[in-house]
């Protein structure tokens, strides 16, 4: 496959700030994807214009923060609950499977996939995470997800920013996604690319989307970040790529 770059804003549907930000960045050429929550406070809204601007979507799986939109069914709102206090509540045990957390599990992705669908008549281009959450165990051996084929690795980081051990792990991780996901070969946060946020150069890295896959994960809502992502700089860069959503990665048969 050609190379691929894939800037995807993620929560999209938090709040109307960081809605109309994505929307904003989309409109200047400076991201080509999103993912958005479901049942918080601009969810709605979100996808109403999303739709009409023809974002690619994807689904911000949400394990952690409690839903803040208003008419959230109950029965849904408690099961999430659920999962977002054990996984508060047990840092290094939410890297382990956890068999009595299934059921909830189950339920709150299938809750999500499912509110996703009414809201934007279609499925998810791909899933990832709310602060990362859509990697342990629990989430990423459910059974709700048997629908989806597209999912965001673990980030790529570089010694200064990770352990060894933490990243042995994570590529391990990304390994073994691959039999049942179809992902990206490098996923990279822009803080850790753009030297104005503190990372360092990012030629050498969005070089590697001339020839793979690569997504670099945006959160156009943080002032910080939006002024990188709509300055000249950034979206002049992007014209040499090959630009699109985890819609233009091939999904395998199963």
């Amino acid at each position: 496959m050609a190379g691929l770059l894939i800037v995807n804003a993620d929560d999209l549907g938090l709040d109307r700030t960081s809605t109309d930000a994505i929307l904003d960045c989309f409109h200047a050429g400076a991201i080509s994807s999103a993912t958005a929550l479901v049942w918080m406070k601009d969810s709605d809204r979100a996808a109403e214009v999303a739709r009409a601007a023809g974002l690619p979507v994807g689904l911000h799986l949400n394990l952690i923060e409690p839903f803040s939109g208003t008419e959230v069914p109950e029965p849904v709102a408690a099961t999430q609950r659920r999962v977002a206090a054990r996984l508060r509540r047990s840092t290094v045990g939410a890297r382990l499977y956890h068999r009595a957390w299934s059921a909830d599990f189950e339920r709150c992705i299938s809750d999500q996939l499912s509110r996703f669908h009414e809201l934007y008549g279609r499925a998810p281009t791909h899933v990832d995470g709310h602060q990362h959450m859509h990697l342990v165990p629990n989430a990423l051996l459910a059974r709700a997800l048997g629908p989806v084929r597209r999912y965001r690795r673990p980030v790529n980081r570089r010694p200064t920013e990770s352990r060894a051990h933490k990243r042995a792990f994570n590529a391990a991780l990304a390994r073994a996604m691959r039999p049942r996901f179809v992902t990206t070969e490098r996923c990279f946060s822009i803080r850790a690319l753009d030297p104005v946020l503190g990372g360092s150069q990012s030629d050498g890295d969005l070089a590697l989307a001339r020839d793979h896959s690569v997504e670099v994960m945006v959160h156009p809502g943080w002032e910080d970040e939006r002024a990188v992502l709509l300055a000249r700089e950034w979206r002049d860069g992007l014209t040499t790529f090959r630009l699109g959503s985890y819609a233009d990665l091939p999904a395998r048969r199963r």
